[in-house]
């Protein structure tokens, strides 16, 4: 089947398909809901998008519901859950919308597992695609940030706001609305919802100033404030706080509707639940803390001066905010030492920020190794270190900053620096 389809594509050519692609997969959800029964008609359907937050935010929520007693699935790029025994489970294709086929299978699993909603993370290039046909409109859409991000793949900015904004205009009518007042976009995302259905979708603005962080004495964790109620959380970064609230405020909004129980009161009961969320894997997640492993799959390092963080920044403000976490957190004396690991995928993919990615390494890190991640057999690695390197001062290579086209060589450097500084390092790759 595979092979037809990329003969069909080599014969039509990239124009022709690029054109025809979003009718193609509109057209095969449309049908692959047809055959699974309609399963989104059975589902409370929650669409989240944003540049950053989406997948951390979507497994929040999802999580967040069932804690609460709603039982829920979510699909996001990094984890799925249908709502069977096995529970939650890595998502093994890497990407967010996932093929229109799969994406109803998963629904119709929902279905049959008792499942009542459906937390959705919603990509540009999906929406673009038309992989939101078949799930027949959304009873909340959610939008976190927008960033400048797959300007290659869209076009320009505008664009891939636009493309973003196709989710806001399939909320169905008495839907909720739930944008972020941090960024004057969310009006943008607020217009684009149809103007028969204003009048009955609920608008809600929220954001840093809706909820206080407070650190929890002697750890890197943080607490909640809302409403001078503090509650305790498993995360550490500031983002990840709001990703929280976020998530709690969605869940509280669908609720409040159908309830008595007023939205602040389901709040409280919701951000009671956070003690018992963990971060999502590869979201500021620990792999190695003071030296002991975390995950079964990772090098044993056997030096308790090393702690290894793994995080999906990949754009420029993600890496910045975890960045300026991670400096922080040296300042107030948890590490000595940031040693990161930048990774970027293929040449002609979003080029114009890597050169970008590697001034904010070297402006927060005291080391930086620059390495690639999942780049196309055609292309040159040298040619991604490069582009990384790109605007750094030659004379610090080998130095302040290191180039390797092999992303294992990259992660046996840090480790090397680390040990040989005697310091307390934490060494973050992204």
């Amino acid at each position: 089947m595979q092979k037809s389809l990329n003969l069909l594509k080599k014969i039509l050519g990239k124009n022709i398909t690029q054109k025809i692609r979003p009718l193609g997969h509109g057209v095969k959800n449309l049908l692959a809901s047809m055959w699974y029964g309609f399963p989104a008609k059975r589902l409370r359907i929650i669409g989240i998008t944003g540049t950053k937050g989406k997948t951390t935010t979507t497994t929040i929520s999802g999580r967040l519901a069932n804690l609460a007693g709603i039982k829920s699935g979510y699909t996001t790029t990094a984890v799925i859950n249908t709502g069977s025994i096995e529970g939650e489970f890595l998502n093994p294709f890497k990407m967010t919308s996932i093929d229109g086929v799969t994406t109803q299978k998963y629904l119709a699993e929902m279905v049959k597992n008792g499942c009542e909603w459906v937390f959705m993370e919603m990509s540009s290039q999906g929406l673009e695609q038309n992989r939101h046909w078949g799930l027949f409109g959304f009873d909340e859409v959610v939008f976190l940030n927008l960033y400048p991000e797959h300007i290659e793949a869209h076009g320009s900015y505008e664009k891939y706001k636009q493309a973003k904004g196709v989710l806001f205009s399939k909320v169905k009518k008495g839907g909720i609305f739930i944008g972020n007042s941090d960024f004057e976009e969310s009006e943008y995302m607020w217009n684009v919802v149809p103007n028969g259905l204003k009048n009955s979708v609920a608008k809600k603005l929220i954001g840093f100033n809706d909820f206080t962080i407070l650190p929890k004495k002697d750890s890197l964790f943080q607490n909640i404030v809302i409403d001078d109620q503090v509650f305790s959380t498993n995360f550490t970064a500031k983002f990840d706080i709001l990703n929280c609230f976020f998530a709690i405020t969605e869940i509280a909004s669908l609720l409040n509707r159908n309830d008595k129980e007023s939205q602040k009161s389901i709040t409280k009961k919701l951000a009671a639940h956070l003690e018992n969320i963990y971060e999502v894997a590869g979201r500021m997640e620990w792999v190695v803390r003071d030296g002991q492993v975390l995950n079964t799959k990772s090098t044993n390092i056997n030096n308790p001066n090393i702690s290894i963080l793994v995080d999906y920044a990949h754009e420029p403000e993600s890496m910045k905010q975890l960045l300026e976490t991670l400096t922080m957190w040296k300042e107030k004396g948890y590490f000595e030492n940031i040693i990161h690991i930048v990774s970027c995928d293929g040449v002609g993919r979003d080029d114009w920020k890597k050169p970008i990615l590697g001034q904010i390494s070297k402006k927060f890190a005291d080391y930086s190794i620059l390495t690639t991640d999942n780049y196309d057999e055609q292309d040159n690695p040298e040619d991604i270190t490069n582009l990384l390197s790109k605007s750094l001062d030659p004379s610090y290579l080998n130095q302040a900053y290191f180039c390797f086209s092999d992303r294992k060589q990259a992660l046996e450097k840090s480790i090397e620096i680390a040990k040989h500084s005697g310091l307390k390092t934490i060494i973050v790759s992204t």
